[in-house]
């Protein structure tokens, strides 16, 4: 408790804290249009996104958050007679926030993951899991650029 009031009193807020101004960083994130190509791995980056800005908050567009991604693969793990045991994807993702009304950039930053998946001799297992490790991939890429935003909005006293 009194731990608290004295981090209250030096003029900590939490970052996603919304104010009572109806402003605040929850708000403005709510206010990005997230805009990808159509691929996988970047409908998987731009839907959980979505997901992570809305925070069950509607709000009119104010925002355009441009993504452009590159997914990478790598194999890690090579036996002796070549069979591949493990693979690591790598997502790059470039980003540009721009204000709608003057189409402006605000910020421009980049953001990237890595996660790895066993291979197996089933194909059809290797197919599941390199899908389940794109999405994981593209919810730690979305995690990071929502991060990334929201401290830039921070900064702009938002």
């Amino acid at each position: 408790m009194i731990a608290g009031l004295a981090v209250s009193a030096c003029g900590f807020t939490p970052l996603y804290a919304t104010r009572s101004d109806a402003g605040g960083v929850v708000t403005a994130l709510a206010a990005i249009s997230v805009q990808a190509p159509a691929d996988r791995v970047n409908r998987a980056l731009r839907i959980e996104l979505e997901d992570q800005l809305r925070a069950n908050t509607l709000v009119a567009p104010q925002y355009a958050l441009a993504l452009s991604s590159v997914l990478s693969e790598a194999d890690v793990a090579i036996e002796q007679d070549t069979e591949v045991t493990r693979t690591n994807l790598t997502l790059r993702t470039k980003f540009v926030l721009r204000d709608m009304a003057t189409n402006a950039p605000l910020y421009e930053a980049k953001a990237f993951a890595i996660v790895a998946y066993n291979r197996v001799p089933s194909e059809f297992a290797n197919i599941i899991a390199s899908r389940d490790a794109q999405a994981r991939v593209a919810k730690q890429v979305a995690e990071e650029i929502r991060t990334k935003v929201a401290i830039y909005f921070e900064r702009q006293g938002a």
